[in-house]
């Protein structure tokens, strides 16, 4: 529904901006807003490259694998309380009048969909760190190091484009903002196809599974489709923020 709402403010106001330089549109509570949501994401990006760290770690399955994996876990949960904070923040001096109404919903939509983010590497972190350590196995070690390695890079390429995006809106128009939200969905699709993949392969493997391996597969599986769900959600509600300033 949110990607409906974005693609029809798009058709209506996307000849009005054309090649206009979009920064200088924003009012000072959005580009407050933007700032604090650039620090959050950022935050996102260092959690995503220390999950990465960590499935590298279970895969090499080495003497130090298990610490490496539960110090990961714990530097995710720190920046997940640090993103708490960010968006109390921005809950009390930057939603709470110092933005139209017009655009506050818009705004406070792409605020829960960062939080989602940040959330939901921490879960990932959580679960990686319980299927290391309960279900060590070749199938789940194979998992990690291939597919899931692969949805999560997709994913950590998201990120930089989406926080590459915001922070180029001064250089950017309309149009180049989005072919990159068209490129950050076109990941958001390539994750899909790997995990109905994986999927298939998951229950055709199944009676080979124990059931914690199984379910921890599927688990990070779909805990990485939501959050790049998450950062293409953010895109085009970027979208729909920077067309409500075409008239």
């Amino acid at each position: 529904m949110a990607i409906l709402f974005a693609l029809e403010n798009v058709k209506v106001h996307k000849r009005l901006l054309g090649g206009k330089n979009i920064i200088t549109t924003l009012r000072g509570g959005e580009r407050e807003f933007l700032s604090r949501l650039v620090t959050h994401i950022e935050l996102s990006q260092r959690a995503m490259a220390i999950l990465e760290d960590m499935v590298l770690s279970a895969v090499e399955n080495n003497s130090v694998s298990k610490t490496k994996v539960s110090e990961g876990m714990r530097e995710i949960a720190a920046l997940e309380r640090e993103g708490d904070e960010i968006v109390r923040q921005i809950n009390d001096s930057v939603l709470r009048g110092a933005v139209p109404i017009t655009t506050v919903s818009i705004m406070d939509t792409i605020l829960n969909k960062s939080d989602d983010i940040l959330d939901g590497i921490h879960v990932l972190s959580r679960e990686l760190r319980r299927m290391y350590y309960l279900c060590n196995t070749e199938p789940v070690r194979k998992f990690l190091g291939e597919e899931f390695l692969e949805m999560l890079r997709i994913g950590k390429e998201a990120l930089r484009m989406l926080l590459e995006m915001i922070n180029n809106l001064d250089k950017k128009s309309f149009s180049d903002i989005r072919v990159t939200v068209m490129g950050i969905q076109k990941l958001e699709e390539e994750v899909d196809d790997i995990k109905d993949s994986v999927l298939d392969k998951l229950y055709s493997d199944a009676r080979e599974l124990t059931y914690v391996e199984f379910m921890s597969s599927m688990s990070l599986i779909f805990g990485i489709d939501d959050v790049l769900d998450s950062i293409k959600d953010i895109a085009y509600m970027l979208l729909t923020l920077i067309s409500t300033y075409g008239a």
